[in-house]
């Protein structure tokens, strides 16, 4: 497995070091996928004992369909639709506490095909303190619009054509001063590092094309006493790590022979990635070790096949555990250190949502909108099914002591207690 190492300044840098510190998210802002540090997990706040959905404290509706998952930043909550027979995409603000409309912006654009999953509103917007970055493409060009929490317009630039059969769906990240744009696709694509206050160009680092463009979340990893990366994955270049100052490869492994969708996550000092197709049975999941020493090749520790690897939700890490909630209903609890199976059940349905940890409980939403719960445990226990009456394929955000979910064309939000 050919493995290139470029490790500049960071001869002595442990990224284990790094996995093993993640997991601290702030209660307050949930500025990207999955929250601040991408692991979709709270421990300040858990859901009520008991309740429905007649109970939650707001809903609203959301003008044409989206599958992009709200961001919440200081009592705000982020994110799109497309009104695709009009060809105008939406950027929306709605108050946390209330639900009310503060402000929406029009983007006007062509609409292309996609697949039947995906929408022309699925990247996910990412929030920082100066404002929000979001992503929309078509073959002709991606546009990164920069906007302030108020709604006006910072700066929008053109990252030049998407070539992917599914259409576009890529997610921003934002490391310090830097917007961390993804775009791999079925050509040769590029990762891009553009400069918050501004809107010019960094870096940009060239991608192969694999007849297979990747829709994976990038992974920050920083703010834990170490040197800063960016983790990737896609099938031309596996799960790779990046210097989010420069660009910069620090090291790559070749090691997924399909798409990535799911996004990577930390499991103890392990890296996992997945990918996979639609129909499930050759999806793969790697627990990959990253090398810590110049001369390190890094390990693959060991790797999940088939349908218990999820493709499209990405896998949930909690107490030494690795939770992988399939696309077709069947979720499996494996130790995370040694990819030994806890326990395997089937939960029934089709899900596109990632899951979520809130207190002890793992929360994620089918495609047919029937939101599922299960226990943190060794222990295979369902502890509630709710049916929130649309189609989802949205991750849920956590901020402020709320839960907002959203559906293809609606808003709903729950009062949480914090712990």
């Amino acid at each position: 497995m050919k493995l290139h190492v470029f490790f500049l300044m960071f001869l002595t840098w442990s990224l284990s070091a790094q996995c093993a510190e993640l997991g601290v998210v702030s209660p307050d802002q949930w500025p990207r996928f999955r929250g601040p540090d991408g692991t979709g997990k709270v421990t300040t706040e858990t859901l009520p004992a008991s309740w429905t959905t007649e109970d939650w404290t707001w809903q609203a509706d959301l003008p044409g369909v989206g599958h992009s998952s709200p961001v919440v930043w200081n009592e705000k909550i982020y994110l799109t639709s497309a009104d695709e027979e009009s060809k105008i995409r939406h950027l929306f603000c709605h108050d946390l506490h209330t639900g009310k409309l503060v402000w929406s912006r029009d983007f006007p654009g062509a609409i292309e095909r996609h697949h039947k999953q995906n929408s022309s509103a699925s990247s996910t917007v990412a929030a920082d303190s100066h404002g929000i970055y979001w992503l929309w493409g078509t073959s002709q060009n991606v546009r990164l619009e920069a906007l302030t929490h108020d709604g006006k317009v910072r700066w929008s630039v053109d990252l030049g054509p998407y070539i992917g059969q599914h259409g576009f769906g890529g997610s921003p990240v934002v490391w310090e001063n830097v917007v961390i744009v993804p775009l791999e696709q079925n050509t040769e694509g590029t990762i891009v590092g553009i400069d918050a206050s501004t809107g010019k160009v960094r870096w940009k680092l060239p991608r192969d094309g694999a007849e297979k463009a990747a829709y994976s979340t990038p992974l920050v990893l920083a703010d834990t006493g170490s040197e800063p990366c960016v983790i990737c994955t896609s099938k031309a270049h596996g799960i790779y790590a990046i210097d989010p100052r420069t660009g910069a490869v620090l090291w790559e492994n070749k090691c997924f022979p399909l798409r990535t969708v799911s996004s990577p996550i930390c499991a103890g000092n392990l890296l996992i990635g997945t990918c996979g197709s639609g129909g499930g049975g050759s999806n793969l999941l790697v627990a990959f070790k990253p090398p810590s020493t110049k001369n390190d090749t890094g390990e693959i520790v060991y790797e999940v096949p088939r349908s218990t690897a999820p493709y499209v939700p990405t896998p949930l890490f909690s107490e030494g555990r690795l939770y992988l909630w399939g696309d077709k209903g069947v979720v499996t609890c494996i130790h995370a250190a040694r990819g030994k199976i806890i326990w395997k059940e089937r939960v029934g349905g089709n899900f596109s949502s990632s899951p979520i940890l809130i207190g002890n409980e793992i929360l994620n939403i089918s495609s047919d909108g029937e939101m599922v719960t299960l226990v943190d445990s060794d222990e295979f226990r369902v502890l509630g099914r709710r049916d929130i009456g649309e189609e989802c394929r949205a991750t849920p955000a956590i901020a402020e002591g709320f839960m907002v979910v959203r559906a293809k064309s609606k808003l709903f939000c729950l009062k949480i207690s914090k712990s």
